[in-house]
């Protein structure tokens, strides 16, 4: 992946995530989005790319969001570092890999911004609440970031051009 796909890839998943109404029935939880796109891009790029994403994807989440800016970008670095470490160990092509590696980046994404934002005395965050928000990030992490990912990896692979001419 260049960096032209990355960026314009994470602006339209930011506006997306943007865009799409919360899920209500748990705490107005975002989707996931942003975190998919991150999975996908450290399974399928180089380290560079990879931390050029994340820091732009935690920039962008911070532009759209009420939160201070730069907030989310620690999360976004360990999440993209975690997954391109393991890489070569697991099936990066499979939906059940992202379905599982969604599954808990969008739990770890939900407690550390509850965390964080409690700690800072920013918005805090009842228990009850918070338990909530994790059940939603496991179930929207199970769904939304197979499909990210697999829409991004179809959308790669339609975009490369074929180099061999027929003559």
């Amino acid at each position: 992946m260049n960096r032209l796909f990355i960026t314009l890839s994470l602006a339209a998943g930011a506006l997306l995530q943007t865009l799409l109404p919360p899920w209500g029935a748990f705490g107005q939880l975002e989707l996931p989005i942003l975190t998919g796109l991150i999975i996908c891009i450290a399974l399928h790029t180089d380290r560079a790319r990879m931390l050029y994403a994340a820091v732009l994807a935690g920039l962008l989440r911070d532009a759209f969001c009420p939160a201070p800016l730069g907030l989310s970008i620690p999360f976004f670095l360990v999440l993209a570092m975690s997954v391109h470490w393991i890489r070569d160990e697991i099936f990066g092509d499979m939906p059940a890999t992202y379905a599982v590696l969604g599954a808990v980046a969008a739990v770890f994404e939900t407690f550390y911004c509850a965390v964080i934002f409690s700690l800072s005395g920013l918005r805090p965050v009842p228990l009850g609440l918070l338990a909530l928000r994790l059940a939603g990030g496991l179930m929207a992490g199970i769904v939304i970031v197979p499909l990210v990912s697999l829409m991004v990896l179809h959308l790669r692979h339609s975009t490369v051009h074929n180099r061999r001419r027929l003559i």
